[in-house]
């Protein structure tokens, strides 16, 4: 019975370190966050402030390093002129080691929030355990390159040519309303420690004998 025990917790014990490998090997370990935004913006990739500019077509380009496959990539962009004396936008895309490859905002995933200044915000909307389940979709407008910020796109491909940008200028709702504006784009999941799933299956074990 000792012997069938040990032979059991020995292939528990191979299926579990054969399963860390291939996830390990699975996920993404790097990534490339790469944002524009009308009239300027601050990057965090998990709560901490990454990059920022004030020139829209100069975008920021910073590379961050993803823990288990994970990382929160938040974005604040404020529009200098208010309400309809201006249109607002928010162009941005994250590449990663591993696919899916290229992320670019108006693909799903994204998310956004519109509200008080940066300085005057403090409900940890940067922070990877900020709840953003009731943010909204975003608002779409034109591809990189089209549109009013059109004539912004060959200075902007200077920067944006590894991979050329594919993605959505997009805002919070319409883009003459709100001046100050969130976006929210997780990458994984949170990991759960194995420890809960090797006891469980240790109790399974011991509760056949």
């Amino acid at each position: 019975m000792y012997k069938k025990l040990a032979n059991l917790l020995t292939i528990l014990f191979l299926s579990v370190l054969l399963a860390s490998i291939q996830t390990a090997e699975a996920v993404p370990k790097k990534g490339t966050i790469r944002v524009s935004g009308d009239n300027a913006w601050n990057v965090f990739v998990n709560g901490e402030e990454v990059a920022n500019g004030n020139n829209w077509q100069a975008p920021t380009v910073t590379e961050f390093e993803l823990k288990k496959g994970f990382a929160v990539i938040a974005v604040y962009v404020h529009d200098a002129e208010p309400g309809a004396a201006g249109r607002g936008g928010f162009l941005g895309d994250i590449i990663l080691d591993d696919k899916p490859d290229y992320i670019g905002t108006g693909e799903d995933g994204w998310k956004c929030d519109s509200g008080k200044p940066i300085d005057q915000r403090k409900d940890g909307w940067e922070k990877t355990d900020f709840d953003d389940q009731k943010w909204d979709e975003l608002e779409l407008y034109e591809k990189f390159g089209l549109g009013i910020w059109g004539f912004g796109a060959a200075a902007m491909k200077a920067i944006l040519n590894n991979p050329d940008s594919t993605a959505n200028w997009v805002w919070c709702g319409p883009n003459d309303k709100e001046d100050d504006v969130y976006f929210r784009f997780t990458i994984g999941t949170l990991a759960v420690e194995p420890q809960e799933k090797l006891t469980t299956s240790w109790g399974r074990i011991k509760a056949n004998y």
